[in-house]
C-alpha cells in the first residue's frame, strides 16, 4: 500500500493505492474519518452501507462523509479523499452540480464503469494528484484541486446525462431530483414529512411524488424513510449510542415508536439488527 497525504491547516487531502491488503480497506479507517472519497477500482468487491457490490470492470466510485463501506482484501485500485476544507462539493455544487449526484445521493450509490481510454485517463490523473500531494509546495493545492474537479466534471456529466445524448441539456425532472436528494440528507434527521419537502421546492407533494416517481421509480416517503433506516443502521452497527439515543438523534422522541417503525421497515428490531452485525 503507498499512501500519501497532506494536512494543513484543517485541510486534509490524501491518496493511497491498495492490493492485496488482508483485511482490505473499511469505512472507519482514521484516513476517511469526515472526509469525502474518490476510489478508482480496477476490479473487485465492495460492500456499502450493507449492500455488495462485484465490478469486474475498471469503475469509478464516490462515498460520501459517514458512508459505510469495506473494500474486499482481493481488490486493486486507488484511493483519494479530501475533507470539505480543502475542496468543498457544497460549495462547488453551484458550477458543478455534483451534490446530490456524486455526493449525497438517497437513491443509489454513485458509479461509472470506464472504457479502456477511460481508465488509462483517470489513473494519469489519480497519479497525477499522488505526485502533487508530494511536492508540497504553493501551487500544489490549486493543481490538485483543478485534477479533482476534472474527475467530478467528467462524473457529474457521465450520470447527468447517461439517458441522452452528451448535448442534451438535463431535464427539469432530473435536477428536481438531484436537488431532493440533497435536501433529503440535508434534513432527514428532523424533517420526515414528504409536504414540507414539496414546500421547499415550491411544488404540492402530489406533484413532487409524480415527478419523483417517474424519475426513479420510487416514492419520495419511501425515499426519507430508507435514508433514516440507514442511519439509524450505521449508528446501531459503528457507535455505542443507545438505541434510546439513537431515536433522539433521529427526530423520534417516542422511543417506542421508533422501535415499531424500526421493525416495519427492516423485519427486525434495532438490538436484533444490532447484535447480528
Amino acid at each position: 500500500m503507498d499512501i500519501a497525504t497532506e494536512n494543513n491547516q484543517d485541510k486534509m487531502i490524501g491518496y493511497f493505492d491498495f492490493f492485496g491488503m488482508p483485511d482490505g480497506i473499511v469505512s472507519n479507517t482514521v484516513w476517511f474519518d469526515e472526509n469525502y472519497k474518490i476510489v478508482f477500482l480496477k476490479e473487485g468487491r465492495v460492500n456499502v452501507d450493507f449492500v455488495d457490490y462485484d465490478f469486474e470492470e475498471s469503475t469509478l466510485l464516490f462515498f460520501s462523509i459517514g458512508q459505510q463501506f469495506k473494500i474486499s482484501k482481493n481488490s486493486e485500485g486507488s484511493i483519494v479523499y479530501f475533507n470539505p476544507n480543502f475542496y468543498c462539493i457544497a460549495f462547488h455544487d453551484k458550477e458543478l452540480a455534483c451534490d446530490g449526484l456524486l455526493f449525497d445521493n438517497v437513491f443509489e450509490l454513485p458509479f461509472i464503469a470506464l472504457t479502456a481510454h477511460q481508465r488509462d485517463i483517470f489513473q494519469k490523473i489519480l497519479i497525477s494528484i499522488k505526485e502533487e500531494i508530494a511536492v508540497k509546495d504553493f501551487w500544489a493545492e490549486e493543481m490538485i484541486k483543478t485534477y479533482i474537479k476534472q474527475v467530478v466534471i467528467f462524473a457529474t456529466r457521465t450520470l447527468a446525462k447517461k439517458d441522452y445524448d452528451i448535448y442534451h441539456p438535463v431535464s427539469f425532472d432530473k435536477e428536481l431530483a438531484r436537488k431532493f436528494s440533497q435536501l433529503v440528507e440535508q434534513n432527514y434527521r428532523t424533517i420526515h414529512s414528504v409536504a414540507d419537502y414539496a414546500s421547499m421546492l415550491n411544488l404540492t407533494p402530489k406533484n413532487l411524488n409524480r415527478k419523483i416517481v417517474t424519475e426513479k421509480q420510487i416514492a419520495p416517503n419511501t425515499i426519507i424513510k430508507n435514508r433514516i433506516i440507514l442511519q439509524a443502521k450505521r449508528l446501531l452497527v459503528n457507535t455505542t449510542l443507545s438505541i434510546k439515543e439513537i431515536a433522539v438523534y433521529l427526530g423520534y422522541e417516542d422511543y417506542s415508536y421508533f422501535l415499531r417503525f424500526f421493525k416495519s421497515q427492516t423485519g427486525s428490531s434495532p438490538l436484533t439488527f444490532r447484535n447480528s452485525m
